[in-house]
């Protein structure tokens, strides 16, 4: 892949248009070695959308072209995060998916703006920490969150980052730009997490030149802010299951309370070594670090199993389990795009009451949406407002794929959608969590192809068998 110095992605953009869309060979390799001969592409989109005239930005894309004689719109994939990167999406674990969706049309692994090869300041990253020898809270963690993004704003403005220019809607318009690049009278999508929010923004704004569009894990125009109500009711579900493989004595809610109230009542001190430095350290963990690693873990059934692993030794009073998830509770860093786009996207009023009113009763209270910032935290971002956020209409087919053991994204996102997107459909895979949308079962493929090549699809719940 031919390297792109740092100060040609950014450029002004009457040279990008006279440039215009640029194609080249490019042989594709897989992380597992297998490779495919497909496209690589820039496209130079404006920083900001409202200033054509203004500073460009170089978007890459790899192209795989269909084998379909006849093919229909581009597909184009639409990773999550945000900040995921699209063509890292297709080197990785979803390479085959590519490959099978060009019986359709051409496949086109996106890297969106501030991702990837798409990111002009790969290098801003701004640390932020909560010493482990305090006992972490919510307020803590936001306050901690906050002051790190007003020195991240400051450093990366001098940096020449845009903050601003991050955000779904200048995303959204990309891909319109990039439809008219390739002389596509329309796009097909396909999303999943961050990405179906993205693409439901590309259908409220660009509703004519959407064909179809395939969205998992699905994260609304308002659903940027979690519920705790969801968190509530998967464990009610993890319960059930548990009860189901024969599990007695009291139920994983109670056992998680009781756990849960006792660290309220006083830290607990974890002492450790890390194994890459050597250096001693003295974890006092909270009820707030349990609370977030509860969450953390009901992402996908087979991280949360190895959570219950856990369980009996918490029980016996040994958090030494605990260890692993010091680094991630307590470290972290922010970046330019994830972070503006978050913000930018913010949540509603009445979004905000109510998750502050759930998580007041709820076992995980504040911990589903940690250190979660507006735009008014972030300097330089602005919200994109109700008009972003609110209801959506469109008679576009939609094929809406849902986890019931998702902790991330709720099947209730896809439901409270459907009323305005009149040919939609939700396969509901029954058993599978956020990282098993695609690829937990081989009929996921061929729903999607098919809804691809324009069969009639029915609403449908599908088991889902846990992997050995």
């Amino acid at each position: 892949m031919r390297a792109v110095p740092l100060l040609a992605l950014i450029l002004p953009l009457s040279l990008a248009q006279a440039q215009s869309l640029q194609m080249e060979p490019h042989t594709f390799q897989a992380r597992d070695g297998r490779s495919v001969e497909a496209e690589m592409g820039t496209l130079t989109v404006p920083l900001r959308h409202a200033r054509p005239d203004g500073p460009g930005l170089p978007l890459r894309f790899v192209r795989f072209k269909s084998t379909n004689p006849s093919p229909g719109a581009p597909i184009v994939y639409l990773a999550g995060g945000p900040g995921g990167s699209g063509i890292d999406a297709a080197r990785h674990g979803r390479f085959d998916l590519f490959l099978a969706l060009r019986e359709v049309a051409d496949v086109i692994a996106l890297d969106q703006r501030g991702t990837g090869q798409s990111n002009p300041h790969p290098e801003l990253a701004q640390p932020w920490s909560i010493p482990l020898e305090q006992p972490a809270d919510e307020a803590m963690l936001t306050d901690t969150l906050k002051k790190a993004a007003t020195e991240a704003s400051q450093t990366w403005a001098k940096a020449g980052v845009d903050l601003g220019a991050y955000t779904t809607e200048e995303n959204a318009d990309d891909l319109e730009m990039l439809r008219k690049a390739l002389g596509a009278p329309k796009l097909n999508l396909w999303g999943i997490s961050y990405g179906t929010h993205l693409g439901l923004s590309y259908l409220r704004r660009h509703t004519q030149q959407v064909d179809r569009i395939i969205l998992a894990g699905i994260e609304g125009p308002d659903d940027t802010w979690k519920r705790p109500a969801h968190a509530e009711a998967l464990l009610g579900q993890w319960e059930a299951v548990l009860r189901a493989e024969g599990a007695r004595g009291p139920g994983l809610r109670a056992r998680l309370a009781k756990l849960l109230k006792s660290l309220k009542r006083e830290p607990r001190t974890v002492e450790f070594t890390d194994k890459e430095t050597g250096a001693r350290h003295i974890w006092k963990l909270s009820h707030f670090d349990l609370q977030r690693t509860i969450f953390e873990s009901m992402r996908d059934p087979a991280i949360f199993r190895r959570f219950l692993t856990m369980l009996p030794a918490l029980e016996a009073g040994d958090y030494s389990p605990m260890v692993p998830f010091a680094g991630m509770l307590r470290d972290g860093v922010l970046r330019p795009m994830s972070l503006a786009m978050d913000a930018a996207s913010g949540v509603s009023p009445a979004r905000l009451a109510l998750i502050q009113k759930e998580a007041a009763k709820a076992l995980l209270g504040g911990s589903v949406n940690p250190g979660a910032l507006q735009a008014g935290d972030v300097p330089g971002v602005s919200d994109l407002g109700e008009s972003f956020r609110g209801p959506l209409k469109a008679a576009v087919p939609v094929l809406f794929i849902s986890g019931t053991l998702d902790g991330r994204t709720s099947p209730d996102n896809a439901e409270s959608l459907r009323p305005g997107l009149s040919k939609s459909v939700h396969l509901v895979l029954v058993g599978a969590g956020h990282d098993g949308l695609f690829q937990s079962d081989p009929r996921i493929l061929e729903r999607m192809k098919s809804f691809m090549k324009g069969d009639a699809l029915r609403n449908e719940r599908m088991e889902i068998k846990a992997k050995p």
